[in-house]
């Protein structure tokens, strides 16, 4: 019987070799540093696409810069305890952050079973980055970070330490979702009604279909251009309000098949609803002639809320021109039209990848602002495209996935690539408006690999009569001894008597996790007769993961390769994921080559042309810190990189 496995955790900072010029508090005062995340830009794949000759920036930022051979990820490798680590400079059992979804804290009032955002700002229990910088002086602009929201949090510390509060601007959107994507179609329309005033040239009838955009009213008139010989409806007026509106505001649409840039996109629409503000726009991809098929593609609207008054607020948004647009897993279910693996042509993807265009255009242009308006001495963005890629097509792209099929990853992996050059552009972006005493680091949370089944670990705990579940079908807490929690899919968590309604003793501990043990490494895929569970990790045996803590687990488990854990209850111990080509996912331990993680410098303080050996998440923060002349927070664990070397 296989048992459980250590294996070596920690990068010795010795043998990094990262030379930070000029690195002295002095030095660090005039130097601005902007910190950029690729969300899931795993190191396979940006050594793959580098090769290939798709990223430029980067490779420009490794021969002027420095490129590390990989990051080591937090565990579980996951968004939000990847950027934890990556800001906090610790692991989760010091900064809390143990999954996407954290149990809620104090033990002794809360259920195991209760969860908050991992995301929140009020679930993080170490200082990050971008609170250190601005406590030590220094102009902080947030553009888009993890643990911000809600962002009372960091303002109440900084004002009880006396701090400015123009020393931080921060904004986040992410939980202030407006109206989500969507393609209205012809059901709706009808022959426009009488009133019309302000209508564009249009010879024949007119056709209208009334919709409305998180409660704020829209109308969609079908008409034909007299411009255009073709007869026939051709163009659509998209207005804001009603038909007799005087000074409406309101744009025409044409349709166009997808294209490489974001000219056929309507103008934002400001949309103010629920005590938010956002922006929205239209892109007609489809129109018949005779109205009978209508392809409008609305873009996805949220709010923004952070440090900053309302006018200030929107003054930055309509920038930018909107938030981010995540379409992915909407067009994965055919939104677009057919996908490639529905047979489609490949105009689903083009429109995707027009789709993220404006994304990166919008994010280019809010980046742009907040350089000119606040001129921060640290700036902080992320982008999440690369990482929704990812989830909808790594399934397939994976050569070391079950459900890699080369013929139609060579078909999308170039759609995939795309998505890393418009990333790479946006950064190619920042290096040229970087002045001399500009620092560039790119980084990111976690890798990616491809998945075709998925293995629920309390279906395996109930067969072994560690887990009940009540009537309704959840956990029955008087008489389960370990779960997995929800949002704990990577660990099991003991339902120990420190926990409100918890039933397992001290002395019971290491019996129950014994029997969960072996409960895991016996599960075998009845499809293959294969082992699911590659191996355990207990965080008292393994106490250099920065697993475990507070709010972590007491078994953490790593799986085979093609399988991904869910704490769903009631389901199949090993079942098929709901997708033809299966998943990308990430989590695993971070030791797996799919799971490493990047970093880039480039610029002030930065040393030439060097390649570095590994480093962890947890050495960004004390790097960063060198580069800005700040104290390194204590609560870090991670070394600067370099640190042999003199300040």
């Amino acid at each position: 019987m296989r048992t459980t496995t250590t294996r070596r955790w920690w990068v010795a900072p010795a043998a990094l070799a990262l030379a930070l010029t000029g690195a002295s508090s002095q030095a660090g005062e005039n130097r601005q540093v902007i910190l950029v995340s690729w969300d899931a830009g795993a190191d396979w794949v940006v050594d793959r696409l580098l090769a290939e000759g798709r990223l430029p920036t980067v490779a420009r930022m490794a021969s002027e810069g420095v490129r590390a051979a990989h990051v080591l990820a937090a565990f579980p490798s996951k968004t939000a305890v990847g950027h934890a680590a990556l800001l906090t400079g610790c692991w989760a059992d010091l900064n809390g952050i143990s999954g996407n979804s954290v149990p809620l804290l104090p033990r002794a009032g809360h259920r195991m079973t209760e969860t908050a955002s991992g995301f929140a700002s009020t679930s993080l229990r170490a200082e990050p980055l971008y609170i250190s910088a601005a406590r030590a002086g220094r102009r902080v602009v947030v553009l888009s970070a993890t643990q911000v929201h809600p962002v009372e949090t960091h303002v109440a510390a900084l004002r009880a330490a006396g701090v400015p509060p123009d020393r931080l601007v921060a904004f986040s959107g992410f939980e202030h979702a407006m109206a989500p994507p969507r393609v209205l179609g012809a059901e709706g329309l009808r022959p426009a009604s009488r009133g019309w005033r302000h209508l564009p040239r249009h010879r024949g009838p007119i056709r209208e279909l009334a919709f409305d955009v998180a409660g704020v009213p829209f109308l969609a008139v079908l008409f034909d251009d007299p411009a255009d010989p073709a007869p026939g409806f051709d163009s659509i007026l998209i207005r804001q309000g009603g038909r007799g509106d005087t000074g409406p505001v309101q744009d025409v649409v044409k349709p166009r098949d997808a294209r490489e840039d974001t000219t056929a996109w309507s103008r934002p629409f400001r949309i103010a609803s629920r005590g938010l503000v956002g922006f929205v726009r239209f892109r007609l991809f489809g129109l018949a002639p005779d109205g009978s098929g209508v392809e409008l593609y609305q873009r996805s609207v949220n709010g923004l809320k952070g440090t900053e008054d309302e006018a200030e607020t929107e003054r930055y948004l309509a920038a930018a021109g909107g938030f981010h647009d995540d379409a992915f897993l909407a067009y994965g279910r055919g939104i677009l039209g057919p996908t490639l693996w529905e047979h489609g042509s490949g105009e689903a993807e083009r429109r995707m990848l027009e789709i993220t265009r404006l994304d990166f255009e919008i994010v280019r242009r809010g980046t742009h602002h907040a350089l000119a308006r606040w001129s921060p001495d640290l700036l902080l963005h992320y982008t999440p495209m690369t990482d929704s890629a990812g989830h909808v097509w790594m399934g397939v792209l994976d050569p070391r996935s079950p459900l890699h099929d080369p013929g139609l990853a060579a078909r999308l992996w170039p759609f995939y690539a795309a998505v890393f050059e418009l990333a790479d552009a946006w950064l190619g972006d920042l290096l040229a408006a970087a002045g001399p005493d500009t620092a560039v680091v790119l980084v990111s949370d976690h890798g990616m690999e491809g998945t075709g089944k998925l293995f629920n670990p309390n279906a395996a705990l109930e067969q072994a009569g560690l887990l009940v579940r009540t009537r309704d079908g959840e956990i029955d807490l008087a008489r389960t001894v370990v779960a997995a929690p929800p949002g704990g899919d990577f660990y099991l968590m003991v339902n120990s008597d420190d926990w409100r309604d918890g039933i397992v003793q001290p002395g019971d501990r290491s019996a129950v996790l014994e029997r969960a043990r072996r409960a895991l490494l016996s599960i075998v895929d009845p499809a293959t007769g294969q082992p699911v569970v590659a191996a355990v990790f207990d965080p008292v045996v393994c106490p250099d993961m920065g697993i475990g803590g507070p709010t972590g687990g007491d078994l953490y488990l790593d799986l085979a390769p093609g399988y991904y854990p869910t704490p769903v209850l009631g389901s199949a111990v090993v079942q098929p994921v709901p997708s033809p080509i299966g998943f990308g996912n990430h989590g695993f331990y971070p030791h797996r080559r799919s799971m490493h993680a990047i970093f880039y410098g480039w610029g002030s303080g930065i040393a030439r042309d060097r390649q570095i050996g590994p480093i962890t998440q947890t050495d960004i923060v004390p790097t960063v810190a060198r580069l800005l002349g700040i104290p390194t927070p204590p609560t870090v664990t991670g070394h600067v990189i370099g640190e042999a070397l003199a300040p």
